[in-house]
């Protein structure tokens, strides 16, 4: 779920003239959930699934606790920022039917090729495939944004999200290895990466 870390506390790089915007695809449905734009209503949702046990375990997010108006401010700031200059899309994975937030889906180090992806689910949420869902639709939105590939890391014992980076169609590249997350811990982490040419 690392392959999962909403980076909320990043703050947007500068110069992005040159990257694709993602923002400009949204919102994009995939089976029964759509990517879109995160809002102020879902704000405390965000805050209660961040805090799941599991999520902090595996999302490795940057900080420690996010309360609905800590999102609320990131939304109107680095969140908004990113998603105008194309350097951070932090989005939210909804229900395509009754719009609920159902978790986060995080596109990041955005270059002129390709982009890390991060996502978590709230638990009530989990084992109906919406991350591999998220993910096809955040693959097809960076694919139709001009990058060519996507990778995203996780903690080799999280094998939830393994498989559902393998089922959205991610190869595991490499042997784990130590990497700082966005949390600012060192962890052995295993990268996956899937073209979209």
């Amino acid at each position: 779920m690392f392959a999962g870390a909403a980076l909320l506390g990043f703050a947007a790089m500068p110069d992005m003239s040159r990257r694709p915007l993602v923002a400009d695809r949204l919102p994009r449905t995939e089976g029964d959930v759509t990517v879109r734009r995160l809002r102020h209503d879902d704000a405390d949702a965000f805050a209660a699934g961040s805090a799941d046990p599991a999520v902090r375990r595996y999302g490795h997010l940057p900080l420690q606790r996010y309360s609905p108006q800590v999102v609320r401010q990131q939304i109107d700031g680095v969140i908004a920022d990113g998603l105008a200059d194309g350097s951070l899309a932090v989005l939210a994975i909804a229900d395509a039917r009754t719009d609920e937030f159902l978790g986060s889906i995080v596109v990041f180090d955005v270059g002129e090729a390709g982009a890390e992806v991060g996502f978590w689910l709230s638990p009530q949420s989990r084992g109906r495939g919406a991350a591999q869902h998220a993910l096809r639709a955040v693959a097809r939105v960076a694919g139709a944004a001009g990058l060519s590939r996507l990778t995203a890391r996780t903690v080799p014992e999280n094998a939830g999200s393994r498989r559902v980076l393998e089922a959205a169609g991610f190869d595991q590249t490499g042997e784990p290895h130590a990497q700082v997350t966005p949390s600012g811990e060192t962890a052995t982490v295993v990268t996956f990466s899937r073209s979209l040419e």
